[in-house]
Order: C-alpha cells, then sequence, then structure tokens
C-alpha cells in the first residue's frame, strides 16, 4: 500500500466534496443554524406555555376555614377576583391562575361531569372540599382534600402541582398555628433537620449537575452525528460516483483498489469528526446562553446545596470536550468504514438512502441502553459496539476517572478492531466487480427464489451462510419465547433440532448441489476421529483455567444460577444429559457451523477469515441459547473445531471433539477427586495436567497443520467435478463449461 496515492485520492475526495453544496451544508451550515433555531423555538414555546392561563375550580369553597385564608378575593376595576391567598403561592404568578368557587352541591361534584369540564377546557384542575373540613380541623383530625386532574394533559398536570404545592404551604400554616396556640417550638414537629449539600459546588464551587445532564446527552449526540456525517458523503463517494460515471475512470488509475478505499475511508471519516464536533459545539453554545438567560430570569440559586439554571445547563468542562474528541475518532472510523463497505453495494443515490434506516435501527438501541438506569460500564459493555463508547464517555464527563481508565483500553481496542474488519470489508466489496458494477435490476421473490435452486452451486454462498446464522437465531428467539414455561429438557432438544439442525439441513438441500460436500460427510480415517478426540482432552484442563476469570470478569446473575440448578435436578441420570449436552449439540451445532456456515463463508473468504468469522458466531449463538459466560470458550474452541475440519475436509473430527468436549463437562462432577482436580469447584485441574494438556495439544495441532500438506491435489473419492465447481489441479484449474456459458 503506497501512501502517497492514497494522500492523492485523498486530496481529490476531499476537493469533491467541499465543492459540493450539499455536503457543505450538511457539514457546516445545518450545525450552525439548526441549533440556535431549536434552542430559540424552545424557549419561546416554553414561555408560551408559562404564561398561558390556568383554570382552577374549587367545589365547596364556602367551607374552607377563614384562618388562615386558602382564597382571596381581590378588587380590580372591573370586577372581584378570587385568587389563591398570594402568601402560599410561593412566586407563582396570580394572573395565571384563574380561580372559580362553586357550590358544594354543583354539577361538578360528579367525576363524569369533571371529565366533560376538563375536555371541554372549563377547568384544568377540580379542587373539592369536604364539607366538614373546618371541624374536622378543629378535631385535629385530617381531612382529604380531592384534586382532579388528567395526567396526559400537560397544562392540567402542571397545574395540578402548583397547587398541591400551594394547598401544602397552606396546611404548614395551619399546623404554625396549631404549635403557636399549644406554645410548642418549631422543633416539636420537626426533630431534625435534613440538609442536602452538593460537594462539587461547596468543594469546588461548581456543580455537577451540569455534567451529569451532558453525560447523557452528550453521548447519544456524538453517536448520531459520527453516523449521519459518514453515511451521505460514503453514499455520494461510491453511489455518486457510479450514477457519474467517474468510478470506472478511478478504477483504472493506477492505484490498487486498497489505496482507494483507505482515501475514501479518510475522507468519509473527516466529514463524519467534522459533523460531530460542529454539532456538538453548537448545541453547546446554544445551550449555554440559552442557560444564562434561564439562570438570569429566575435569579440565583435554587436552593441550599442545589445550583442555579445555569448550572444545569452550562457546557461540559473542556477537559470533556478532549475525552470527546479522543472518543470520537475511532468511533467515526468504525462508522465509516461501514457506511463505505454499504455504499458501494448501492446502485444509486437513491438506493443508498435506503440503508439508512437499517443502520439506525441497529445504532439507535446499542446507544438507548446506555440511558437505562443500572446499566453501568462492565467487562461485557466495554465489548459492545457503540455501547461501550457511549457508557465510557459518561464516566469520563462524571469526572469518574478510576472506572473509566479500567475499562479505557478494552473499549478503544475493540472499537479499532471493529472498524478494520468493517474496512476490510470494504475493501473486498471494491474488489469484487459484481459488486461494483451490478446494474439495476427488478426483485421479484418467485424469480429470486428459482434461481437460487437453478444456479445452486456445490456450496452455498457467504450469503447464504450468514442468512442461515440469522435464520438461526431468530429461530432460537421465537422458539424460546413459543417453550417458555416448558419441561426445560424438551425446549433444549426442541431448540437443539428446531432452530439449530433444521435450518441449515434445509438451506444445504435446496441451494446447494452437492449437501456431501457442503456438509463435509466423507469418511477421514480413525486417525482424524483420534486426533480430535485427542485435542478435545488436551485442550480441557486449558480451557478450564479460562472459568474463574471470565466468572470474575463476568459474574453470573443469580436468577441465571437458579436457572441452571433446576436443570440439572430435571435430568434424571447421566446418560440422559450426555444426550442432551454431548451428542445432541454435538451433531446439531457442527452440521450448522462447520457445516453449512462455514463452507459458505469458505467460498468467499480466505481460510482463516472464514475460520474465525465463524468461530465468532459459533460464540454468539452460546450467548443467546445459554450464558454470554461460554462466548470467550465457544470462540475459542469454534477456531480448533473449523480448523480441524478444513484440515480433514470432514465433519466427523469436529464432533468427536465437540462430543468429547462436552462430555468432559457433563461427567466432571463425577470426577471430582484430588488427583485429577485441585478445585473441585470449579473443576481446575492440577497444574501436572495443565502443563501435560498444553504440550500435548502443541502436538496435535502441528500434525494438524501437516495433515493438509501431505494430502494429494486432487481427492480420489471426488473425481466427477460438480456443476459450477472448480478444481485446482497443480497450477491450472478445471472449471465447468456450462458455468461459463451461463
Amino acid at each position: 500500500m503506497r501512501w502517497s496515492r492514497i494522500r492523492l485520492i485523498f486530496g481529490r475526495e476531499l476537493r469533491d466534496q467541499l465543492r459540493d453544496r450539499r455536503t457543505l451544508f450538511m457539514i457546516f451550515g445545518l450545525p450552525v443554524l439548526l441549533y440556535p433555531i431549536l434552542g430559540f423555538t424552545v424557549k419561546e414555546l416554553t414561555a408560551a406555555f408559562e404564561q398561558r392561563p390556568r383554570r382552577v375550580v374549587v367545589v365547596g369553597a364556602e367551607h374552607l376555614p377563614e384562618e388562615p385564608p386558602l382564597l382571596v378575593t381581590i378588587e380590580t376595576d372591573e370586577r372581584e377576583v378570587v385568587q389563591f391567598n398570594p402568601v402560599f403561592s410561593d412566586g407563582v404568578s396570580q394572573g395565571l391562575l384563574l380561580v372559580e368557587q362553586v357550590p358544594s352541591d354543583s354539577y361538578l361534584s360528579d367525576p363524569s361531569a369533571q371529565l366533560e369540564a376538563m375536555r371541554q377546557g372549563q377547568a384544568d384542575v377540580i379542587v373539592e372540599i369536604p364539607a366538614e373540613v373546618r371541624q374536622q380541623i378543629e378535631r385535629l383530625e385530617q381531612p382529604t382534600f380531592r384534586i382532579a386532574f388528567l395526567r396526559a394533559d400537560e397544562q392540567s398536570l402542571a397545574t395540578y402541582q402548583t397547587v398541591e404545592a400551594i394547598i401544602k404551604r397552606w396546611q404548614d400554616a395551619i399546623v404554625a398555628q396549631r404549635l403557636a396556640a399549644d406554645e410548642k417550638p418549631a422543633e416539636y414537629i420537626a426533630p431534625i433537620d435534613v440538609q442536602g449539600v452538593d460537594l462539587a459546588r461547596q468543594v469546588l464551587g461548581s456543580s455537577t449537575s451540569g455534567a451529569s445532564v451532558w453525560a447523557r446527552l452528550f453521548p447519544f449526540l456524538l453517536v448520531m452525528m459520527a453516523l449521519t456525517g459518514a453515511f451521505y458523503p460514503a453514499v455520494d463517494l461510491c453511489a455518486g460516483e457510479k450514477e457519474r460515471g467517474t468510478m470506472e475512470t478511478l478504477l483504472i488509475s493506477p492505484a490498487y483498489r486498497s489505496e482507494i478505499v483507505v482515501g475514501k475511508f479518510l475522507t468519509i471519516m473527516a466529514a463524519s469528526v467534522a459533523t460531530a464536533l460542529l454539532n456538538l459545539a453548537s448545541m453547546g453554545v446554544t445551550m449555554g446562553f440559552l442557560a444564562r438567560q434561564l439562570g438570569a430570569g429566575l435569579g440565583g440559586d435554587g436552593g441550599p446545596g442545589i445550583g442555579s439554571p445555569m448550572d444545569e445547563l452550562s457546557p461540559p468542562s473542556i477537559l470533556a470536550l478532549g475525552w470527546i474528541i479522543v472518543l470520537l475518532i475511532p468511533l467515526s472510523a468504525f462508522f465509516s468504514a461501514i457506511c463505505l463497505a454499504l455504499a458501494v453495494l448501492a446502485r444509486s443515490m437513491k438506493e443508498g438512502q435506503y440503508y439508512m434506516t437499517p443502520l439506525y435501527l441497529i445504532a439507535l438501541p446499542l446507544i438507548f441502553l446506555t440511558l437505562m438506569p443500572g446499566v453501568e460500564l462492565t467487562p461485557f459493555y466495554s465489548l459492545v459496539p457503540i455501547t461501550g463508547v457511549s457508557l465510557l464517555l459518561k464516566k469520563l464527563m462524571l469526572e469518574q476517572y478510576n472506572e473509566a481508565f479500567q475499562y479505557f483500553l478494552p473499549v478503544m481496542l475493540s472499537t479499532i478492531i471493529y472498524g478494520l474488519l468493517a474496512l476490510r470489508w470494504a475493501v473486498g466489496q471494491f474488489r469484487s466487480e459484481e459488486v461494483l458494477f451490478r446494474e439495476a435490476e427488478r426483485f421479484d421473490l418467485a424469480s429470486w427464489f428459482r434461481h437460487l435452486i437453478r444456479d445452486r452451486g456445490p456450496t452455498p454462498t457467504a450469503g447464504q451462510a450468514i442468512a442461515c446464522f440469522v435464520i438461526i437465531q431468530a429461530c432460537a428467539w421465537y422458539t424460546s419465547m413459543l417453550l417458555f414455561g416448558t419441561n426445560p429438557l424438551v425446549a433444549l432438544v426442541i431448540g437443539q433440532l428446531g432452530f439449530i439442525l433444521l435450518p441449515p439441513l434445509v438451506m444445504t438441500f435446496l441451494f446447494t448441489s452437492s449437501p456431501k460436500r457442503t456438509l463435509r460427510l466423507h469418511w477421514p480415517g480413525w486417525g482424524a476421529v483420534a486426533l480430535g478426540v485427542g485435542l478435545a482432552l488436551t485442550l480441557n484442563p486449558l480451557t478450564a483455567e479460562l472459568r474463574p476469570i471470565v466468572m470474575e470478569l463476568f459474574p453470573m446473575p443469580k436468577a441465571m444460577e437458579q436457572a441452571l440448578k433446576g436443570l440439572e435436578a430435571a435430568i434424571p441420570n447421566v446418560a440422559t444429559a450426555l444426550l442432551l449436552f454431548a451428542i445432541i449439540p454435538a451433531i446439531c451445532e457442527e452440521v450448522a457451523f462447520r457445516g453449512q456456515i462455514l463452507s459458505g463463508l469458505e467460498s468467499t473468504l480466505g481460510k482463516w477469515s472464514s475460520i474465525l468469522l465463524s468461530a465468532f458466531l459459533f460464540g454468539f449463538l452460546h450467548v443467546l441459547i445459554s450464558l454470554f459466560q461460554q462466548f470467550f470458550n465457544a470462540t475459542l474452541l469454534g477456531v480448533v473445531l473449523g480448523w480441524l475440519a478444513i484440515q480433514t475436509r470432514s465433519l466427523l473430527p469436529a464432533i468427536a471433539f465437540h462430543l468429547t468436549n462436552n462430555a468432559l463437562a457433563v461427567v466432571g462432577p463425577s470426577l471430582a477427586v484430588g488427583w485429577l482436580y485441585r478445585d473441585q469447584t470449579l473443576f481446575l485441574y492440577q497444574w501436572h495436567w495443565v502443563a501435560l494438556g498444553a504440550v500435548g495439544s502443541v502436538a496435535l495441532l502441528v500434525v494438524l497443520s501437516r495433515i493438509d500438506a501431505a494430502r494429494p491435489s486432487v481427492v480420489a473419492a471426488e473425481p466427477v467435478i460438480e456443476a459450477g465447481e472448480t478444481v485446482s489441479v497443480g497450477a491450472g484449474e478445471v472449471r465447468d463449461p456450462d458455468r461459463e456459458n451461463r
């Protein structure tokens, strides 16, 4: 890869974007204009709402005691107006609360009539005064004031809160009269004074409430703006170039495809970073201005230990802005790579716009997850795309540095790895002529399905492999809901056979011409099967050492522990456990992942790319069907299983490995003896068995790596070239002429 040509392509693409008025408006114009307009609009709407008159109907006001008065009559030039006593209003504008008195025998004493009056706008709240309120107060009883309102109506709800506060202050005045009459001090009913103190405000002179507001808001905005800023330039640089006819000129240049991708990627990333920063800066300035105006309007602090509105909405500190920039770079790189890979698929700008909705549907749940109460930065969430970055930024803005720095590297490294994988995907898209130059077509479901069956190859495509995994996941989710509450053993069997085994078998027999080759149904010899069993035995002590580490980083919820104990209690004997947890999963999961899915990925990706991706999917499945704690072990073992299946060209060694590994977990409790385990609770092997397992694993993996080199180039068991198949013979290839003619 030559960086001089990458810089040349980057400069070309950047100049083209800066010459595009739409791009300039989205990056520079919209952030500068949008938030001041929104801020002004919100300010005016809030002021209009606060100045709107609110109607309060008091039913039975004639029963109220004279002292202290709750309602007073004020004479104006035109007429007498009834209002709440200004002593209890606490700054509420009297002109906004329009009080109307009606007798207790009025029709408004009926709840149905009250509801109708509120719906017609005759009242916002209705206060019912009991007839014997004076006598009850004198007898030191507790009368009940019923305040009717509509929670769904914002003005009714706000009026209710105001009236409730006024009545509460009136009640305090009655209590003060009683204390004075009984010659009791105020401390008689309030022996303890509770005072809330904001330490940040007291010690540092500023409140952390503003940081809390921005810590919730900025991560959401950062993700949305970075995604939006990356998507539109990506569509223009790919689908737009196809429409303008300049893509072909770029592709015939001396630059490699990877250099073209990196140049476009850097351009998109620059647009994403600029869009996010300008949006955040514009919003921060606007909210800071509104905070100053609000603080000046309300004047001063909100109470002891409570900051002013300016503290609540003041912009974040310079240090927080620095962390935003640090986290924005890998996040923008991740979004830019994904948007670039998706934009290459689009045949036109119009089609490219359709890809925006799926991206938002995936990104929004990941960012909304950070707004849920109780969701904190953990080892699990630090590895989740988007969510980890948002939670880390939240911790940094709240100045919780000890916890934030603990997860800083996992979040950054995982985000960078996801971005590199997406960039590799984009490079693969650019190297596919079929993707770059596919023409517009009218989609017909029946014709497309017939095409899949008629033109099927010996093995599935990578798209079919991914579709199979998606179907498995969907079936697993809906099957788990349907089987919820049933016998757990029955649900386990139905789940394995129904949503893990059935989808790959159906897709294999429908969409491939050689199910035998797709599912690797070849006899590899007893040596290969013994190799699978031996690897499972030697690797088991090593993988067991990961168990306490994973459990410490990702503790199992108590509900899950109880569910597992209930499942163990439902198993009648060891033979049933072996059938349910070893034999059935080994066959079903290997047919799905080392059969259909791995064969499909191998047909498009390289050997190790397909092994790693299938292993990751295999680990992710265990998150859904069992425990998240199994993700790491399942992924690591999935790499060995995939390598074993490819090297031996057979599914049987992988099934033998999988069955042996699960069987060891099943019979482990019955083998809890001192000579085997040093920890009989976590089933950790004695150190000499761990060392022996490590040596044996290395030796067997070396043997496995040499199997492919010792195999002849043409397998005698498959001398016939099937339709659409390519077989390597020496330096040349034998191709199916029928497929080329098609």
